[in-house]
């Protein structure tokens, strides 16, 4: 139910949701974190060679500002997030520095009503449902997302990818 109203009833003239290019969108996401946190947060669009616009949808936005959001929590200094896009696929990867993804949670990642036996990460999270609502949404808007850990950091990845196509304005 909290799923269908957070979509349900958008205006056409509201300002928020109009069409943005995916890396404008992530560029403004990740301004609000600089704004409240001193963690460092690099972004990388290098192989963005296709930059889609796409209809800035609640859907996408509290999906993409969730997992940037809990990268920032429970990174210990950094965040690396990288843009990649061509004619095929847009792929949005999330790592950070912190503890990682917990092995005992791994696999159950985006379920609601998770915890981790892990106490580090177990002391800031929740019951996993900011993270079952944000795959969710995203997963409703046809991505794909997949938890991880960081191959250069051992802390957490999550990545996030459409089919471009699936992902354009229209």
């Amino acid at each position: 139910e909290i799923l269908k109203n957070l979509s349900k009833d958008q205006l056409d003239e509201d300002v928020f949701l109009t069409d943005i290019k995916i890396k404008d969108l992530l560029n403004e996401i990740i301004r609000s974190f600089d704004e409240i946190s001193n963690k460092k947060i690099l972004f990388l669009f290098d192989k963005n060679i296709n930059n889609p616009k796409i209809s800035r949808t609640l859907e996408i936005t509290y999906g993409l500002r969730n997992f940037i959001g809990n990268a920032v929590k429970y990174s210990n200094s950094f965040v690396d997030i990288s843009l990649e896009s061509n004619n095929k696929i847009t792929e949005v990867k999330v790592c950070d520095d912190g503890p990682g993804f917990s092995d005992d949670i791994l696999n159950v990642l985006g379920e609601p009503y998770i915890r981790s036996k892990n106490k580090i990460i177990s002391l800031k999270s929740g019951l996993g449902l900011g993270t079952f609502i944000g795959k969710t949404l995203l997963e409703r808007m046809k991505a794909k997302v997949k938890f991880d850990k960081c191959p250069k950091t051992n802390g957490a990845m999550v990545v996030i990818s459409w089919q471009t196509k699936d992902l354009l304005a229209i």
